[in-house]
């Protein structure tokens, strides 16, 4: 399964160097019964596309009683078919390998700004890589949970699917109530959104126990090592759990947005998190990780990074993330 795993590094590396130079993207700005045959690349430069498109209409939609908007809905016209699209918010737009996402808008309603991505050989190569990825994880995965099965005591096995099970009820049951208010943002009405922080949700709360029982291993001379063992099997499933959040969170924006990173402050710390811990699990091999004590301080210290992603972001930086 390593070598399943380095083949899907290699595809998703491969795949990102076919769309930066196959690839094409930029903006197209429609005025109201305008047509439009190009776009402008980030560059500058105008590109032509295989067909034009018209705006015939540009709306708001706002949340029942209130003034705050819910989606941005441009209805367009392609020619020479004579087709009508609609693209919105969380409604992107695929025609002939193109794709147009809502971007902007103008203040007078009376334009529309798409993001266009064009990229027919990369996106392919790359869901290659992830899915290999997502299969040889979950592989190792299983692996590492048997073996955590035997080391972890009977009480923090229990505490750990407890406290699994209780997230991810409490985590649905937020997401089915803010999907039933008709108050959420339309990018996070996916399927997708579960699924993403349910992972990262677990996975956080995995490295806060994991930084108890490292406080726990430094206060106590005799179940420094056992601890030390029960902290470095349960490292595993958290950052394979992060690790599997962040792939989704990536494809996630690239349906929704047409790019895969953006390095918005609260993806960067994720990453940040992730590799974090992973020096941590995979230090094995460096002696001074060996020691149980080091160990456990490093396991406090990381956890740092999840509290700077989780709420430093928010009142520091901001963001797309910001709500979350």
């Amino acid at each position: 399964m390593k070598k399943i795993f380095i083949l899907s590094v290699v595809l998703i590396v491969a795949g990102a160097l076919v769309t930066y130079f196959t690839g094409d993207s930029g903006q197209v700005h429609l005025r109201r019964y305008a047509e439009v045959s190009s776009f402008e690349r980030e560059d500058g430069s105008e590109a032509s596309l295989p067909f034009s498109l018209r705006l015939k209409e540009f709306r708001v939609e706002y949340y029942p009683d209130s003034s705050m908007p819910s989606d941005y809905v441009s209805e367009v016209e392609i020619a020479p078919s004579g087709e009508s699209r609609t693209i919105s918010m969380n409604h992107i737009l695929r025609l002939n390998g193109y794709r147009f996402f809502q971007a902007d808008y103008d203040q007078d309603l009376q334009g529309s700004i798409l993001a266009v991505s064009h990229d027919p050989w990369g996106t392919g190569i790359i869901y290659t890589g992830y899915i290999l990825m997502l299969l040889s994880m979950a592989f190792i995965f299983i692996r590492r949970l048997r073996e955590m099965h035997l080391v972890l005591p009977a009480w923090l096995k229990w505490a750990l699917w407890g406290l699994g099970v209780a997230l991810l009820v409490g985590i649905f049951l937020f997401i089915c109530r803010r999907l039933l208010s008709g108050h959420l943002m339309p990018v996070l009405r996916s399927p997708l959104l579960w699924i993403h922080v349910s992972t990262v949700i677990v996975s956080y709360s995995i490295f806060a126990l994991v930084a108890i029982c490292g406080i726990w291993g430094l206060a106590s001379k005799t179940q420094r090592e056992r601890l030390m063992k029960v902290n470095r099997s349960a490292l595993y499933p958290a950052v394979y759990l992060l690790a599997f959040s962040i792939i989704i969170g990536s494809l996630w924006a690239n349906i929704s947005w047409g790019n895969y990173w953006s390095w918005d402050p609260k993806e960067t710390w994720a990453l940040i998190t992730l590799v974090v811990y992973a020096l941590v699990l995979h230090g094995e091999s460096i002696k001074v990780l060996q020691k149980p004590a080091f160990f456990h301080a490093c396991c406090i210290i990381a956890f740092l990074s999840v509290l700077i992603t989780y709420f430093g972001v928010n009142f520091l930086f901001g963001g797309m993330h910001a709500y979350a």
